[in-house]
């Protein structure tokens, strides 16, 4: 009764902690979701009106009907997002809030998901069942020996509530965040199907689901899954009817995506981002090489500086940026992509995350060649383009970094409070004590810091990577439309046009029964301004390097310099 008792009170506090972790992630993913980031960017912009679109027509905004690829700025974006942005722009309107919202929510469940994954990663024993002693034998036995599974999966959770890498791609409207819940919970139906098997085909679907959610999926799944048989399925492999029927549906499912990947949408997707696209740049020190090698006669100089060669180190610098602590800990990419000042994770996580991974060696090898592996395929796809280190292309690899660090943080935990416990000299009780406080002393500090520079400084500092200035520009050309016979709109403004259309909130059905980008009084093009026409009936909006002053509006940015100006000539 009394063991009873106990095992009750620990669910019950394990619960608590949970709700209080959910809650830290709830407020952390919806506080000022659609002020912070002050976009939306161009991206976001277009998923809001192709959801838009699709909500009052069924087409997106090109007129196709129930896409499986949206064109949009011939970047080709996966439909998944778009889809789950249809209700929420149904419920709350064409903006930014609902735009991210589905993301958001996202991130929620992906916290939820971890705690999940983790129990059921560290719990994992499945009996043999030719064995018939049942329980003594067991084809899967990967169990960590370290303590309670749920206090490590309590950690793995809240550290990815906390993530600056995940808080930040789960308050925009980032495909790939979609993708990496959907990855969660896929691999947490996997774990489940090797104790019953109804739950494999769940997993496949979910997993296809992540291939239509983003890109890298699309070479991340096969290959994570591959390593899931490779890791979890041991033989004599357990419901192995299941699970093939389970694989051929997935097969199936995933046929439209693999039609998206061979026609022109495909090569031109590859094309915009490859690094192939960059041939010029990243071939042409190797080609001077090559000749002047040639000329020497040195045949190893040929070899060395050969285009096949050099795409060879170009690729393997790519990977392996992926795995600098200064992007990872530092200074992260490009400033969409983080808060000012700030990393991907934690400096303070380093010495844990080093931890997990000896604990990950010596208690289980399956579970280490799982994370080990896990780590080695998130940066494949991304090292594919020419802007690696990539944090979007390689969100995949959450929340491996967070699980991983748990695990260490909860063995060290449980060393200090041996030690504690231990009959030794007050004096090194007294050090771990201040080094335990300094630790947590550290970690706080750069968690209050991360949310300061989060929502107090980004929208400030990198207001320009949001576009901001839209908003205001859209607004005082629609106050004053009835004015001007005309609106020219610079497209040196990151494609303007989805801004002005998202912002005025346009009738999608008047969009559609028009040619190309123009509607309204708008007209999308570069401006010459010492050579437009002195015609008062026209309104500029562009660029301060196109319009010097705007003498109806100039827009700034929050830290006061120029944005966009906005003249007439009369």
């Amino acid at each position: 009764m009394e063991q009873l008792l106990l095992s009750s009170m620990n669910i019950a506090k394990s619960s608590l902690f949970l709700i209080g972790i959910l809650l830290v992630a709830v407020f952390l993913r919806l506080y000022q979701l659609g002020t912070v980031p002050v976009g939306p960017d161009w991206d976001e912009a277009a998923i809001g009106y192709n959801a838009s679109s699709l909500l009052a027509t069924g087409k997106d905004e090109f007129g196709k009907t129930l896409p499986l690829v949206f064109r949009s700025f011939n970047d080709y974006k996966p439909p998944l997002y778009i889809y789950l942005t249809v209700p929420a722009i149904a419920l709350f309107g064409l903006n930014t809030w609902a735009v991210r919202l589905p993301s958001a929510i996202a991130g929620i469940l992906a916290v939820i998901g971890t705690y999940l994954l983790v129990v059921e990663l560290l719990k994992s024993q499945i009996p043999n069942p030719n064995d018939q002693q049942g329980k003594k034998s067991f084809i899967g036995n990967w169990k960590l020996e370290i303590g309670n599974s749920k206090s490590v999966a309590l950690l793995s959770a809240m550290l990815l509530a906390l993530s600056p890498w995940h808080i930040q791609f789960s308050r925009v409207a980032f495909e790939a965040n979609i993708g990496v819940t959907l990855n969660i919970w896929a691999t947490i139906f996997f774990l489940r199907g090797l104790r019953n098997a109804k739950y494999y085909l769940l997993s496949s679907i979910v997993f296809v689901l992540a291939m239509y959610a983003y890109h890298t999926e699309r070479i991340f799944v096969p290959l994570y899954v591959a390593l899931l048989g490779f890791v979890f399925l041991k033989p004599p492999i357990r419901h192995s009817k299941e699970l093939l029927w389970s694989l051929g549906i997935a097969l199936v499912l995933m046929l439209p995506i693999l039609g998206t990947l061979v026609n022109n949408t495909g090569l031109e997707r590859l094309s915009s981002t490859g690094i192939l696209t960059k041939k010029t740049e990243y071939l042409e020190k190797s080609v001077a090489k090559y000749n002047w090698d040639t000329q020497r006669g040195s045949l190893l100089g040929q070899f060395l500086n050969d285009r096949r060669f050099e795409w060879v180190k170009v690729y393997a610098s790519g990977y392996l940026s992926h795995f600098s602590p200064k992007w990872l800990f530092v200074t992260g990419d490009h400033p969409r992509h983080h808060a000012p000042d700030s990393g991907l994770l934690y400096l303070w996580t380093i010495p844990f995350l080093c931890a997990g991974f000896l604990v990950l060696i010596k208690k289980s090898k399956d579970l280490a060649h799982y994370f080990i592996g896990w780590l080695l395929l998130a940066p494949i796809a991304a090292a594919f383009t020419f802007e690696a280190p990539h944090a979007v292309r390689t969100l995949v690899i959450l929340p491996s970094f967070q699980i991983i660090t748990a695990i260490g943080l909860w063995a060290a935990l449980r060393h200090v409070y041996a030690f504690m416990q231990s009959a030794v000299d007050g004096y090194k009780k007294i050090i771990i004590i201040v080094v335990s406080f300094c630790f947590v002393g550290f970690s706080l500090f750069e968690i209050t810091r991360y949310l300061n520079l989060y929502f107090v400084h980004m929208n400030v500092e990198y207001s320009k990577y949001w576009q901001y200035g839209y908003k205001q520009a859209v607004d005082y050309a629609e106050d004053h439309s009835a004015e001007y016979k005309k609106i020219v709109v610079s497209t040196d403004l990151e494609q303007p046009y989805i801004f002005f259309l998202f912002y005025s909130t346009y009738d999608p059905k008047k969009y559609l029964a028009q040619e190309g980008p123009l509607f309204n009084k708008y007209e999308f093009r570069k401006i010459d301004w010492p050579n437009e026409k002195k015609d008062g009936s026209i309104l500029y909006i562009g660029t301060p390097g196109e319009i010097v002053y705007g003498n109806r509006a100039n827009i700034t940015y929050p830290d006061g310099t120029p944005a966009i100006h906005i003249a007439d000539r009369e």
